[in-house]
């Protein structure tokens, strides 16, 4: 089931028992994941059921977007919803709990979300946080490698529901009565080459992920690093084929801070570009999240209450993101 990554704190955890429905595999997965998201949140997941040639086609979708000129890129620059490219300089994380980050990220990011018809009703209907994608013109392949990721990740993160559900002490089908219609969100991101005496500079700031989970494919350069409890950087085992998982802000929240999110970052000092494609799988816009009762007892009372998940989306779009502040009217920090 598990073997251990060389920092001796990240599992790698074979799935495929899970998902073959094998007697007693999801009980056993659900207690090593409590185990990982009770200390560092972060694990790695093989056979996992991916087909390799849906994470290499995204990979290369995303490098010949990323090559293209600016002025190919600039017209699907990010507007109201954070759907589109993010050119590099533009995203500043405010929000870390354990560094004051004050310089942009070096990246540039592409933002796929579920992909839409003009005429789907909650376009039409004008529904928060819904939007159309913005596809680069001349690039059909582009569209069809993300859109097929994006649909494999979404099943793979919806079957393991039942798995986190398992490991919060809860009936396996708990969780998805909150993700029902989940946001989702494919983000490609290219990181520039970071210079080594660069102060305070990061290819991605130390952060934690606001959503449930995330599960991000190993790239062929190395970047990701995890803070540990005791406040020292490890990596996550680099196994070609598999995923990283994390835990977010939300999975911390249902669990009343059992499983608190990790900071991690990023610093690229390979001398070469990364490319990454993390996708975020979060609960429905209208969920409202809330402790879940295992997580409470004498003594250990909420430390949250309510939170309807579009609030939460809310918030984070004008701290975070440039575009967002500007048009919000908020002032915005020099970047």
């Amino acid at each position: 089931m598990t073997a251990v990554g060389p920092e001796g704190r990240i599992p790698v955890l074979d799935i495929g028992p899970y998902l073959a429905g094998a007697p007693g595999a999801l009980e056993q997965l659900a207690r090593h994941v409590a185990r990982s998201c009770e200390d560092t949140g972060f694990l790695v997941l093989a056979n996992h059921g991916i087909e390799p040639r849906l994470i290499e086609e995204c990979f290369a979708a995303a490098r010949r977007f990323f090559d293209l000129p600016a002025e190919r890129k600039l017209p699907l620059k990010v507007g109201e919803l954070n759907i589109g490219y993010l050119p590099p300089g533009t995203q500043t994380i405010r929000t870390s709990r354990i560094h004051d980050n004050r310089k942009p990220n070096l990246n540039e990011s592409f933002y796929i979300v579920r992909d839409r018809a003009p005429d789907d009703p909650d376009i039409l209907a004008g529904k928060p946080f819904v939007g159309l994608n913005k596809w680069p013109d001349g690039m059909p392949e582009f569209r069809a490698a993300t859109t097929a990721y994006f649909g494999a990740m979404q099943t793979l993160a919806h079957r393991m529901l039942a798995v986190f559900s398992a490991a919060l002490g809860m009936p396996p089908d708990y969780l998805y009565r909150d993700f029902r219609d989940p946001t989702c969100t494919l983000r490609l991101i290219r990181y520039q080459p970071q210079p080594r005496d660069a102060e305070d500079q990061f290819g991605f700031a130390p952060h934690i992920d606001t959503n449930l989970t995330t599960y991000l494919a190993q790239s062929e350069v190395p970047g990701l690093e995890v803070r540990t409890k005791e406040g020292t950087w490890i990596r996550p085992p680099a196994i070609p084929g598999t995923f990283v998982v994390n835990s977010g802000e939300m999975l911390g929240r249902y669990s009343n801070d059992r499983f608190a999110p990790t900071p991690h970052r990023v610093i690229n000092h390979s001398g070469r570009l990364r490319h990454a494609i993390p996708f975020f799988y979060g609960p429905d816009n209208d969920a409202v999240i809330e402790v879940v009762p295992s997580c409470i007892g004498p003594g250990n009372p909420p430390r949250y209450g309510p939170l309807l998940y579009a609030d939460h989306r809310r918030r984070l779009n004008v701290t975070n993101f440039a575009h967002r502040q500007a048009a919000a009217g908020a002032p915005q920090a020099s970047t």
